[in-house]
């Protein structure tokens, strides 16, 4: 579902990954994220223009 549009490694790269050798698609980097990165993850989340970014306890709504 990914579409690549990088906002997921912006705004919380210590969590995700836009890999060039994958044509930018995401690459999860850390499952569970220090409680210090859970807003950049939320934020993340609610970026993802594909909703490809669902967080287990925070799902957004399908489109």
């Amino acid at each position: 579902m990914c579409v690549a549009s990088g906002n997921c490694g912006f705004v919380a790269p210590e969590v995700f990954r836009n890999r060039k050798e994958t044509g930018g698609f995401v690459e999860l980097i850390d499952r569970n994220p220090p409680q210090t990165q859970w807003d950049a993850t939320r934020e993340a989340e609610h970026l993802c223009p594909s909703g490809t970014i669902q967080i287990e306890d925070h799902p957004i709504p399908p489109r």
